[in-house]
């Protein structure tokens, strides 16, 4: 309970968060923040919740437990988060809209019925058939196989998917709130310069690979190590005598090796603390401080090597070794692919401004990169900002989960990368929640979407197949309203003008088949995707559509007269020919709607040209031999074939139309 004393030592795991009260350890918070290096923890210093001891021991007093603590606080968080789907809030839209349209056409049509004297019976189906015209009976299904498809699609792509409509969601994202570790960074500390001071580069590394141990699993001595062996310089060259590892407290780790017939004392370690035991270090203090700093502006960590030769006591200051965490090879061109797809990305970083604008300069996101603390110091609004920040720098794990609120604030759709249990918070409230190859598994929970490799390429992907998969749901969300509306249309014109009903119930089933379930090949159907996010503008898309279906109404209509006028046929024989012609339009209609260029833009895909021809010749010998159909002649057919051409004449004005609203 808080105010409890505990002693913690190397391997203890932190049972509560606690406030270090004396002695100094090394603190490995990895699987709350996901950073690989460890934390280095002094008196006064906080250590949280499910960390793990390293190096060092301490007393501390427990200041928080249960749902208090940092990780319970993040919890917390984690169920305050909320998001929704853009394709799901236009769909449900669109939907009540065909409702609307259906109510408002049984509304006219009714009364119509009334007059003539129709049987209640009679009136009931016809409710039915406008209720079932713009109900969307497949559409959950059609969704569904959507972003299956588009998931599976990903998982090749070593992208896996914890929530589907996030498959969607990822299209239509139009920031992208980039972790600067491990995201756009290796994460893996690299030497990256090495100066001596009256040294050479190999004498330099040599005494700094004798104070590192490989067995430690310390990233700096794995770098340091790793940057030996490319140069040829190994603790083989000298024999070991003895080794103190590092030591919080006192900030370095030493050897005493025989180098040939001399003695040496390597010292690596902190530069102050370094250069303190060094006895030339007042002509060079001043030089070695400017170097650091230099480093430092540069995103470089720099730590000092010092060696005592033979029996003197004298301690020489050798030279520094500078290590970073360098940007991904393929990073820039990444961060240009998305800014081509439309997506501004946005660094996230815990460093300082200086190390964060180098870092962003390098890969080419900026440099317009702010304090997060400076702003909530000046109480400044995050909201004020975020319009113009290509970076934030000085970002405690906590402050993501705001970021992301400021952003969608303003209307934006984020992508959120993380890795850690407090990163938590805003991966779920982000429209697309990425968790990275090596992110905790509280992480990958609250996270929709999951890397199984490192770097920018995979998101760039991710993107790329959501916005494919949201060009066949567009397709297919079209072509149902513009088949709603033409059916509404064709029934309520036929009571205007005729005052019968041109399609049945059975014949309204036949039509759902042919157009909702059949059509559900759009879901695999190829794509291609925009450069520009997905959305869903609805107005758009109901003015696309209903210029579309005044086109598909011109061969019922046309198909009705020639049945009634020319051919004199019987009206069961003339509603089985409205029936087909609905049926062929809609393949025509299918063609059409599927490329917002000309329809010859591209080739539908195996399963969608399958499932068109199938139905062609499976209702055309339907009606020519009378099964579920009148059966009609093979002149009223060849009308019926001809004239559900028509809209192809109107190929101009799509294309116009589609240009204008997408």
């Amino acid at each position: 309970v808080p105010g409890d004393i505990i002693f913690l030592r190397i391997g203890s795991i932190v049972p509560a968060d606690a406030k270090v009260i004396n002695g100094n350890m090394l603190v490995d918070q990895s699987a709350l923040t996901g950073e690989s290096l460890p934390v280095e923890v002094g008196p006064g210093g906080i250590i949280y919740s499910g960390s793990i001891v390293k190096r060092g021991e301490a007393r501390c007093i427990v200041v928080a437990t249960g749902t208090k603590t940092y990780f319970g606080k993040t919890i917390e968080l984690v169920k305050e988060a909320k998001t929704t789907s853009m394709q799901e809030e236009a769909v449900l839209k669109i939907t009540r809209y065909m409702l609307y349209a259906g109510l408002v056409a049984l509304a006219v049509s009714i009364p119509i019925g009334i007059m003539e004297k129709w049987s209640v019976f009679s009136l009931i189906d016809l409710a039915v058939v406008f209720l079932m015209s713009c109900v969307p009976v497949a559409l959950p299904a059609v969704l569904t196989i959507m972003q299956a498809y588009g998931s599976m699609e990903l998982s090749r792509r070593n992208v896996l998917v914890t929530r589907l409509s996030a498959v969607e969601d990822i299209g239509a994202v139009n920031v992208a709130c980039l972790d600067k570790t491990g995201t756009i960074t290796l994460n893996q500390l690299e030497v990256v310069g090495v100066k001596g001071y009256g040294f050479t580069e190999k004498d330099v590394v040599l005494y700094a690979v004798l104070a590192s141990r490989e067995e430690a699993h310390d990233p700096l001595n794995d770098a340091i190590i790793t940057y030996g062996k490319r140069i040829g310089v190994t603790r083989d060259l000298c024999k070991e005598l003895s080794f103190t590892p590092f030591e919080p407290s006192l900030k370095r780790s030493e050897a005493v090796a025989l180098c040939g017939n001399e003695k040496v004392k390597a010292i690596l370690g902190e530069p102050k603390t370094v250069l303190s035991l060094c006895t030339n270090n007042e002509h060079l203090k001043d030089k070695v401080l400017q170097d650091i700093e230099e480093a430092s502006r540069k995103g470089a960590r720099t730590l000092a090597v010092a060696v005592q030769r033979g029996d003197s006591r004298e301690v020489t200051f050798a030279g520094l070794i500078h290590l970073m965490d360098p940007p991904r090879p393929d990073a820039r061109e990444m961060i240009l692919k998305l800014r081509e797809h439309g997506v501004r990305p946005v660094m996230l970083t815990g460093d300082n401004v200086a190390i964060a604008k180098e870092i962003a300069r390098n890969v080419a996101i900026g440099e317009r990169i702010f304090s997060v603390r400076e702003i909530m110091s000046k109480d400044v609004k995050l909201e004020d900002i975020i319009d113009e920040a290509d970076g934030l720098a000085e970002v405690y794990p906590e402050d993501k989960f705001n970021v992301v609120k400021a952003l969608q604030s303003k209307g934006y759709r984020v992508a959120m990368t993380g890795d850690g249990v407090n990163d938590a918070p805003a991966l779920s409230q982000a429209e697309a929640g990425i968790a990275v190859k090596q992110a905790t598994d509280a992480a990958k929970a609250a996270a929709s979407l999951v890397l199984l490799e490192d770097g920018l390429s995979v998101i760039v992907d991710a993107i790329t197949v959501g916005r494919i998969l949201h060009q066949r749901a567009l397709t297919w969300v079209i072509n149902k309203i513009t088949k709603t509306l033409q059916t509404i249309l064709v029934i309520l014109l036929g009571m205007l003008w005729l005052r019968k009903m041109t399609i049945t119930p059975m014949g309204m089933a036949v039509l759902l088949l042919a157009n909702d379930f059949l059509t559900m090949t759009i879901s695999t159907d190829n794509a291609r995707p925009s450069m520009k996010p997905a959305t869903w503008n609805v107005k758009n898309i109901m003015i696309f559509s209903l210029f579309l279906s005044i086109a598909m109404l011109i061969p019922p209509v046309i198909v009705t007269y020639i049945s009634l006028s020319v051919f004199n046929s019987s009206w069961n024989a003339t509603v089985s020919a409205v029936l087909l012609s609905l049926i062929y339009t809609s393949q025509v209609r299918i063609l059409m709607v599927r490329e917002r260029n000309w329809l010859w833009s591209s080739r539908p895909g195996r399963e969608l040209t399958i499932s068109l021809l199938g139905t062609l010749i499976v209702f055309t010998l339907l009606a020519y031999t009378g099964i579920i159909f009148t059966e009609l002649t093979p002149n009223l057919l060849l009308v019926v074939a001809t004239t559900s051409l028509i809209p192809l004449a109107f190929e101009p004005l799509k294309v116009y139309l589609a240009k204008k609203y997408f």
